[in-house]
């Protein structure tokens, strides 16, 4: 924080506050005379605690002991006058900053007085210039009159020196009258009163190095003229310095500062203290989400990623509203439904939501907040059946879960969950939400059956906690009204964790005992839930069966009804068990039911990229932990530039900014994924010397260095590698950054999508196929020139020339009429304004290549 003089200097200076009237002043001063200081009812409420009261205490003994020491700058005051009084002669002053230290000042104070009594009294001598002695007498009356009340005054209107919150205005009062506290206290105002009256109490304090203290308190008494200054910008100011506000402090003041105090109390007792009610007791920081997810949902554009820039785009997006009442309406009745998600139990009654929402939020993934926020309102407010809400609640629980089963990460998520309610047809809900996840693909899809079955057999489900017991729980309770909870039950690895198997267990597994226990140990198929873990340990599995208590046969768990039956436990029995639990798991978390329209629209569009390839196709018949590395490797990639894009083809994946600056395939025969980065082999810098020099060797991808990354491996030593290539890249293409395509491609991105769109074509049509960018065009040659892509600024478009050959010469697949003939026989042109465009001239492009092919 900054000193009196440089805090004052500071705020004479800043842009906009030139009529600022800042001044340094001590504190028992500016108590002083007929004024009372009200703290307004958007300011938070009293909030310090030990720590600052045993910092204050210590200031303030550490000033008054010291003669050394003629001040301690206490920090700043800001306030704004209101005028007088309608009943009292009182000034009012609004407290913009600075109420937790009058608040506290006024704590010791009343501890003090309390201290004195009736008859005690603090002497203080003081010695004068021509020597003489002169005493002042403190008596508890003294100090009331002076620091706490205006004594000529009744009535809270004028009589009370500082004025709180409406939720501690009527403690502090009481305390000052000795009245007993009716209903709830402010904790923080009894509990500091508390610290300062023991502190008081020590007989061997001497209250003359107390009172000596609070004499030599500084503050910096910033004053604003009425109409003239701006009080938020004055108050972000002072926040700046280094007052620790939360950002849900910044937005309340924001938008109920302006306000008239009827319209301030209004709309504070009515939408914002309720709000605030919702939050009490949660972290700080599930405020600044939620007004993170409401924006996401009002302002998309401007959704912030950061929690420490919502204010900043809180105000942006107030700006757009007509007044700040309908907005403060608006965040908190959106408030009630987040505050549903986040504490089911305390704020939803029913009992099907409410336990809708415990197993959503048993995933932990609360990127998904944003829209079960709306899903929420839709359903409070009508437009959605309870049925329907549910049904929504349990696809999203579905989706979510398929895809953290097949080791899918959250990538695009943080973009989706938001967006997605603008995909929804309210007049047919729940089936538009349905055929929006179903038309979802790459990283984003909804997976179907066989890689949702394929990653629950396979997956190690144990070692990621948030789902062995959340999944072991929902097949345990599916379609049972007696629902348990994991209370006391912990997972059992029927086939045990121990290193040396009891010789029972290896002879019941067989000769590849270790291997089985390796690959299984930790699958759904082994593992289920018991009370009597430690009973039942690493016992053989006939013991396990037949315990009692604790055995599977004595258990009243579901999961162990068919154990109980059983008298072998081998790799046969568990791939058994994970396929029952696999058929089981469709119906719990089920997949979902298109439209007619919606799955011929996905059949169609998979029908007409039969010939492309997906990320998926690469994917097939990979391990769940190679699969698991890919997509590490994959959302890294497309974190590292804004830019990034993955294009699949048949060889590999490649990931561009531009150009390809990294390619990658898995292997499964390998369980590696193999990478190749384009940059010369020389320019890496690799101190591992893992990189491969292929410069020399055919291969697939681009460049001349290969990677070759295993489960296991330190990822940041490959992504220290990628980086240094997309860097090449990224240099590479600067010098060409403004060339007149790219400048003509920048300026408008339907052209680039256009001009993409024709990038992947080619790439699906032939790996031979090269591209060449030149300042004015980009071309496409296979034996021959294929495509000449160029600007053509008059219409914003993009003109293709094709070589179509002589007049009259036949072409598979060549619609003339589309053409228009060039000066030069052999061309023609199209210009090219949107991707239909592309459709229309493909089936020339595609009978030129076959033409060339053969020639």
């Amino acid at each position: 924080m900054l000193g009196g003089a440089a805090l004052v200097a500071a705020l004479r200076h800043q842009r906009g506050f030139s009529i600022v009237i800042a001044k340094e002043s001590k504190l028992l001063r500016f108590l002083q005379g007929e004024k009372q200081f009200y703290v307004p009812i958007y300011q938070r409420t009293y909030s310090w605690l030990r720590p600052q009261c045993e910092q204050y205490w210590h200031d303030l003994l550490t000033a008054g002991t010291a003669t050394e020491v003629d001040a301690h700058f206490l920090g700043a005051v800001v306030s704004i006058g209101r005028g007088v009084s309608q009943a009292s002669d009182v000034a009012q002053m609004l407290v913009i900053d600075g109420q937790q230290r009058l608040t506290t000042t006024t704590l010791l104070l009343l501890a003090l007085v309390r201290r004195l009594g009736d008859s005690g009294e603090i002497v203080l001598s003081t010695e004068q210039e021509d020597g003489t002695v002169t005493e002042s007498r403190i008596t508890a009356a003294r100090l009331r009159e002076n620091y706490l009340i205006n004594k000529h005054e009744e009535g809270q209107e004028g009589y009370f020196k500082l004025l709180l919150t409406q939720a501690d205005r009527d403690t502090l009062q009481r305390l000052l009258d000795g009245r007993p506290q009716q209903g709830q206290a402010s904790p923080r105002i009894v509990e500091n009163l508390k610290f300062f009256e023991d502190k008081l109490a020590d007989l061997a304090l001497d209250l003359q190095d107390v009172y000596r203290g609070l004499q030599k308190l500084l503050i910096v008494d910033v004053a604003l003229e009425q109409g003239k200054d701006n009080p938020q910008l004055i108050f972000e100011s002072m926040n700046s310095t280094g007052l620790d506000l939360s950002q849900a402090d910044l937005i309340r003041n924001y938008v109920l500062m302006g306000l008239s105090p009827k319209a301030q109390t209004r709309l504070y007792l009515d939408y914002w203290k309720p709000m605030e009610d919702r939050f009490a007791g949660r972290e700080p920081q599930d405020f600044d989400k939620f007004v993170r997810d409401f924006l996401s949902l009002r302002a998309p554009a401007n959704t912030p990623s950061r929690l420490d820039r919502v204010y900043a785009e809180f105000k942006r997006y107030a700006a757009t509203q007509p007044e700040s009442g309908g907005l403060v309406q608006d965040l908190s009745r959106m408030s009630r439904f987040y505050a549903a998600i986040l504490e089911p139990l305390t704020h939803e009654p029913d009992l099907e939501v409410r336990q809708a929402i415990l197993d959503l939020s048993a995933l932990k993934l609360d990127v998904v907040n944003p829209f079960l926020m709306q899903v929420y309102s839709d359903w409070q407010e009508g437009r959605l059946s309870k049925g329907d809400f549910l049904q929504v609640l349990r696809l999203t629980e579905s989706y979510l879960y398929r895809r953290s089963i097949c080791g899918i990460n959250s990538q695009g998520l943080n973009k989706l969950f938001p967006d997605l309610p603008r995909r929804i047809d309210p007049i047919n809900y729940v089936q538009s939400f349905q055929d929006a996840l179903y038309d979802l693909k790459t990283y984003l899809r909804f997976p179907r059956d066989p890689e949702f079955r394929e990653g629950l057999a396979h997956r190690d489900l144990y070692q990621v906690k948030r789902l062995s017991g959340y999944t072991l729980l929902k097949l345990e309770n599916h379609h049972h009204k007696e629902r348990i909870s994991l209370g006391g039950l912990t997972i059992e690895h029927i086939l045990p964790q121990a290193e040396n198997l009891h010789p029972d267990w290896r002879a019941m597994l067989g000769a590849h005992a270790a291997e089985v226990q390796g690959r299984y140990l930790h699958t759904l198929g082994n593992l289920t839930l018991t009370g009597y873990n430690s009973e039942l340990s690493a016992r053989p599995f006939q013991e396990k069966r037949d315990l009692v208590p604790g055995g599977f046969k004595d258990s009243h768990l579901r999961l162990n009804a068919d154990l109980a039956q059983l008298d072998i436990w081998n790799e046969e029995q568990i791939k058994r068990r994970a396929e029952k639990l696999a058929d089981q798991a469709l119906q719990v978390w089920p997949m979902l039911e298109p439209s007619a329209e919606a799955a011929a629209r996905v059949d169609d569009r998979t029908r007409r990229t039969v010939s492309e390839r997906t990320v998926e196709d690469h994917l097939k018949g990979v391990s769940t932990e190679l699969r698991e590395l890919f997509e590490d490797l994959r959302e890294r990639l497309l974190n590292l530039h804004e830019d990034v894009t993955e294009r699949p083809l048949a060889a590999y994946i490649g990931y561009k900014v531009g150009t390809n600056f990294c390619d990658m395939l898995p292997q499964p025969s390998l369980n590696a994924v193999k990478c190749w980065l384009n940059l010369p082999y020389p320019a890496l810098d690799d101190p591992t010397g893992r990189a491969r020099d292929i410069s020399q060797i055919g291969h697939y991808g681009n460049g001349d260095v290969e990677v070759t990354v295993r489960p296991g491996d330190d990822l940041e030593w490959f992504f220290h590698l990628a980086e240094q290539a997309l860097r090449h890249q990224l240099a590479r293409s600067t010098s060409d950054a403004e060339t007149a395509m790219e400048a003509h491609l920048a300026a408008h991105p339907e052209l680039r999508q256009i001009a993409e769109e024709l990038e992947r074509r080619f790439a699906q049509l032939s790996s031979t196929i090269a591209i060449k960018r030149n300042k004015r065009s980009i071309t496409w040659r296979g034996r021959k020139g294929l495509v000449e892509l160029y600007r053509f600024r008059r219409t914003r478009g993009l003109v293709a020339y094709v070589n179509v050959g002589e007049a009259g010469e036949a072409i598979p697949g060549s619609d003339r009429v589309h053409w228009e003939a060039t000066r030069w026989p052999s061309y023609q042109r199209r210009f090219l304004h949107t991707l239909s465009d592309v459709d229309a001239i493909w089936p020339t492009v595609e009978g030129v290549f076959q033409r060339d092919q053969h020639a």
